[in-house]
């Protein structure tokens, strides 16, 4: 370690002499640092590069504001005024009952069944894709049971064809679900 000068002359002489040999070159090294590229870009940063980056900051966050202050709306029909989602499930799901019920109820050989079992599956997959992903509508004990009949019906024909009857304890037990289904549709349930 130095020790301190003594005498008066050593400390302020060299402090005068390196204060006016410090100005110029902090004015130098000032105008260096300004003038320095930026190591992510390239390129040199200036008064106007600070005043785009505030516009985007600013820019940024009212896009943030605006996008958490507005919230998506269910689209209707015409200015507002539509079909209850409610009303259309509680239809939709009651026909496809109704035919699933008519296809299960026609005899193997008769005229009309193929395709009967056709539009049953083209129905089948229309409404599992419709309300498989609707979370108010997959919590409804009613859609369980038709989803849960719809699959049994589904499978068979998917395995056995449209040639082999429908097992008639099968068949018991899809009415039983339809039945419990169309009580709680009723409830709204």
């Amino acid at each position: 370690a130095m020790l301190a000068p003594t005498s008066a002359f050593a400390t302020t002489a060299p402090c005068a002499r390196s204060a006016t040999r410090a100005a110029p070159r902090r004015a130098s090294v000032a105008a260096r640092a300004s003038a320095t590229p930026n190591a992510s870009t390239n390129v040199p940063v200036t008064s106007a590069t600070v005043v785009d980056r505030r516009a985007f900051v600013r820019n940024a966050a009212l896009v943030a504001f605006t996008a958490a202050v507005t919230t998506p709306r269910e689209a209707k029909a015409f200015l507002g005024f539509g079909e209850n989602k409610e009303e259309k499930y509680t239809a939709e799901t009651t026909a496809i009952i109704a035919q699933v019920k008519a296809t299960l109820e026609m005899a193997p050989g008769a005229e009309g069944r193929e395709e009967s079992i056709n539009q049953t599956r083209q129905m089948t997959n229309a409404w599992v894709a419709k309300y498989r992903r609707d979370n108010k509508t997959t919590g409804k004990p009613s859609y369980g049971q038709v989803y849960s009949a719809l699959n049994a019906v589904s499978g068979h024909f998917n395995n056995f064809g449209t040639k082999y009857p429908f097992p008639a304890k099968r068949k018991d037990r899809v009415f039983a679900e339809f039945e419990s289904a169309e009580l709680l549709l009723s409830r709204g349930r």
